[in-house]
C-alpha cells in the first residue's frame, strides 16, 4: 500500500482507538453533552482532516456532481425508499414520544453529520484508494462500521433497538451507500440520504434521552 493509503488507515484506527476511551468518559461526565461532544470531536479530528487531506486532492468534480448517467438515475428513488424505511422503522414505535425540539437538534446534526461522513469515509478512500477501488471499498466500509463501536459503549444513552441495531444499522446503511458511490462516482445523492436518515434516527434517539429536555 501506499503511504497515503496507510495514514488513512492509521487516522482511521487511532480515532476508533480514541473513541473508545473518550466516549465512556465523556459520557461518564454528562451522557448528552458527552454524545454531542464526540461526535464533534469526530467531524474535527477525523472527517475535516480526511476530507483535506483525501477526498479533495485530484478530485475532478466528479465526487460531488448531481449529474448521473441515466443509466444510474434509479438510485435516487432506491435512496428515497431507504429513507422511507428507516422513517417507517424509527417513527412507527416511537411517535408518542417525538418532539419539535428533538427533531430541530437532529435536523442540524444531521445535515452536518451526513455529508461530512460519506465525503470522508466515501470519498476519502474512494480518493486514496484510486488505484485500488475494491480494497479501499471494504476497508472503508468495515472502518466505518467499526467507528460506530464505541457509540455503543456511551454511558447513560439509549439506543433504539439496543447496541446490535446501531452497529448492524451502520453496517448495512455503509454497505448500501458505499455501493452507491461506488457505481457513480458521486456522493451527491447520498449525502443527502444519509443526512436524512440521520434527522430520523437521531430524531427519535435525542427524545429517548432527553436531548430537548
Amino acid at each position: 500500500m501506499t503511504r497515503p493509503q496507510i495514514a488513512l488507515l492509521l487516522h482511521a484506527a487511532l480515532l476508533i482507538g480514541a473513541l473508545f476511551l473518550l466516549v465512556p468518559w465523556l459520557t461518564s461526565w454528562d451522557p448528552r453533552a458527552g454524545y454531542l461532544f464526540s461526535l464533534v470531536f469526530y467531524w474535527l479530528f477525523f472527517c475535516l482532516p480526511v476530507i483535506g487531506w483525501h477526498a479533495l486532492p485530484g478530485n475532478d468534480g466528479q465526487l460531488f456532481t448531481e449529474r448521473l448517467p441515466w443509466r444510474y438515475w434509479w438510485f435516487i428513488p432506491l435512496l428515497l425508499l431507504q429513507v422511507g424505511l428507516v422513517a417507517l422503522a424509527s417513527f412507527a414505535p416511537n411517535t408518542a414520544i417525538l418532539t419539535s425540539g428533538a427533531m430541530w437538534l437532529a435536523l442540524l446534526i444531521g445535515v452536518i453529520n451526513g455529508p461530512l461522513e460519506e465525503i470522508a469515509w466515501r470519498g476519502g478512500f474512494l480518493g486514496a484508494f484510486r488505484a485500488r477501488p475494491t480494497l479501499g471499498f471494504w476497508l472503508g466500509w468495515a472502518l466505518f462500521t467499526a467507528w460506530h463501536i464505541p457509540l455503543a459503549l456511551s454511558v447513560g444513552i439509549s439506543f433504539d433497538g439496543g447496541a446490535l441495531a446501531l452497529i448492524g444499522g451502520a453496517a448495512a446503511l455503509g454497505l448500501f451507500w458505499s455501493w452507491v458511490v461506488w457505481m457513480t462516482g458521486s456522493v451527491f445523492y447520498v449525502s443527502i440520504a444519509h443526512a436524512l436518515t440521520n434527522l430520523f434516527a437521531f430524531w427519535v434517539l435525542f427524545d429517548r434521552n432527553g436531548f430537548a429536555a
